[in-house]
C-alpha cells in the first residue's frame, strides 16, 4: 500500500500561506459584492504588469521560427543552461559590478522560487536553518516539505531598520533576501559583510535571494552578495528575470554556486558538481525558448529596455510612498525595491489595517503577519502595477484628506 508523504501532507493542512491568500481573495469578493461601483487597486501580489520589451519579443519570434523549421530545429539544451546565456550573465550582469564568475558556476533555472526551495537539497536534513522574520513564506515551507524542521528565525524589527539579528547559535544555512521582500529594505556593504564573516567563521552557507538587486539605486548598497569579500566561499545566489524583464509568466532565472564554496565536510567544487547531478536527475533544463528570450534581455538594447522597466516600477513606488507618508503613514522600502512596507495606524492589527485600506481606499495589500510574527501591524504593497492605476489611487488618497 502506497503511503502519502507525511511532511507534504502536514504542510498541506497547516500552511498559512495558502489560507491567507484565499482569505485575501474572499475579502475582495465580499467587498466588490457590497460595493460594485468602487474600484479595487490590486497591490498585493508581486506580479508584473508591463509588456515584454520589443527586442525580447523579436527574439522569441525568431526562435519560434527555428523550432518550426526541420533543418534549424533544436531540442535539448545543455542541462545546466545555454552557454551563451551563462556567459552573458557573467559578462553583462556581474562584471559591471566588479564580480568575476565563470559560466560553469551559473545554473539556469525556471524562475527563482523553485531553486530557492530546491537548493536546500544540497545540505543535510540535520542542518540548522536560519530565516529572516518577516520572510517570504516559501523559505520555510519548502524546507518543511523536505522534513527539515530545525529552523530558527532572525527577527527584524523597525527599531533596527528591519535588518535581521545575527544568529545566537551556530546555524548551517542562512536565507537572506536583499533588497528585501516583503519589507523593501536594503543592507549596506558592512551589514552584509557581518553575515559573510559569520558564515566563514562557522562553516555555514548563505542562500542569497538577489532577485531585486537591479532595482538598487543607493550607493554602498550591494546588488549582489558577491560584491562582499570572501562571499564566494560561503554563498549561493539566486536571481531571476521575472521582475526586471517582466518574465513572471516566461519563468527564467539563474543560481550561482561558486567553485570556491565549501561548507562543513565539503571540498571546493563539490557542491557545484552535486547541484549539476541533481539537475540531471530532477530538472534537465529550462525552456530553450525562454533562454533565447533571456539572451535578448542581456543584449545592449535589452538591458536598456530592462532599465526602463525597472525605473517605471520604482517611479510607481516613489509616487505611492510619498502620498502614504503625506497622509501620516510610516513607510519602508519603495526606494531600491518595488515593495512598500506600511505601518498600520496605531492599535490596528495587520488584518484590521488591511480591512481599513480596502474599505476606505480600495487598496489591497498583503497583511504583514502573513510573512511572520515580526510583520504584525504592517502591510506590504506592490508597485508592480500600471502607472495609471497608481496615479488614480494617489489622486483618490489625496482627495480623501
Amino acid at each position: 500500500m502506497a503511503l502519502k508523504n507525511p511532511h507534504l501532507y502536514h504542510l498541506h493542512i497547516s500552511s498559512n500561506s495558502g489560507k491567507n491568500y484565499q482569505k485575501i481573495l474572499d475579502k475582495i469578493t465580499q467587498f466588490q459584492a457590497s460595493n460594485p461601483k468602487k474600484k479595487i487597486y490590486m497591490m498585493a501580489f508581486g506580479n508584473t504588469s508591463q509588456p515584454i520589451s520589443e527586442s525580447v519579443i523579436d527574439a522569441i519570434k525568431e526562435y519560434t521560427d527555428i523550432l518550426s523549421n526541420k533543418e534549424k530545429y533544436k531540442g535539448y539544451e545543455d542541462v545546466v543552461g545555454n552557454l551563451q546565456l551563462r556567459e552573458l550573465i557573467c559578462s553583462r550582469y556581474y562584471q559591471p559590478m566588479g564580480v568575476t564568475l565563470e559560466p560553469s558556476e551559473i545554473f539556469i533555472i525556471d524562475g527563482a522560487q523553485s531553486a530557492t526551495g530546491n537548493i536546500s537539497e544540497l545540505f543535510s536534513k540535520k542542518s540548522i536553518i536560519a530565516v529572516q522574520n518577516p520572510m517570504y513564506p516559501y523559505f520555510i515551507e519548502s524546507n518543511l516539505m523536505m522534513d527539515k524542521t530545525r529552523i530558527v528565525t532572525l527577527n527584524c524589527y523597525e527599531k533596527n531598520g528591519f535588518l535581521p539579528e545575527k544568529p545566537q547559535q551556530k546555524v548551517d544555512l542562512m536565507y537572506l533576501c536583499f533588497p528585501n521582500n516583503p519589507t523593501g529594505v536594503t543592507a549596506k556593504t558592512n551589514e552584509l559583510k557581518s553575515f559573510v564573516n559569520y558564515a566563514l567563521n562557522h562553516q555555514s552557507a548563505i542562500i542569497f535571494d538577489g532577485v531585486y538587486g537591479k532595482f538598487v539605486r543607493t550607493r554602498d548598497v550591494p546588488k549582489s552578495i558577491y560584491q562582499i569579500e570572501g562571499s564566494k566561499k560561503c554563498s549561493i545566489e539566486i536571481n531571476s528575470f521575472s521582475k526586471t524583464a517582466n518574465f513572471t509568466g516566461v519563468r527564467l532565472g539563474w543560481c550561482v554556486i561558486p567553485h570556491e564554496l565549501t561548507v562543513g565536510d565539503s571540498s571546493p567544487s563539490e557542491l557545484n558538481q552535486m547541484w549539476k547531478t541533481r539537475y540531471k536527475v530532477k530538472f534537465w533544463g529550462a525552456s530553450n525558448l525562454a533562454q533565447a528570450a533571456g539572451i535578448a534581455v542581456l543584449s545592449q538594447r535589452g538591458q536598456e529596455e530592462s532599465e526602463a522597466t525597472i525605473q517605471y516600477y520604482l517611479n510607481n513606488a516613489s509616487l505611492l510612498r510619498k502620498t502614504l507618508e503625506y497622509l501620516g503613514l510610516k513607510c519602508f522600502g519603495g526606494i531600491d525595491n518595488p515593495y512598500i512596507w506600511v505601518k498600520g495606524r496605531q492599535g490596528l492589527s495587520s488584518w484590521e489595517f488591511f480591512d481599513y485600506l480596502l474599505e476606505n481606499t480600495g487598496i489591497v495589500g498583503i497583511p504583514g503577519c502573513f510573512f511572520g510574527t515580526c510583520g504584525e501591524g504592517y502591510l506590504r504593497l506592490s508597485a508592480l502595477g500600471h502607472r495609471e492605476d497608481v496615479e488614480e489611487c494617489v489622486e483618490g488618497l489625496n482627495n480623501s484628506t
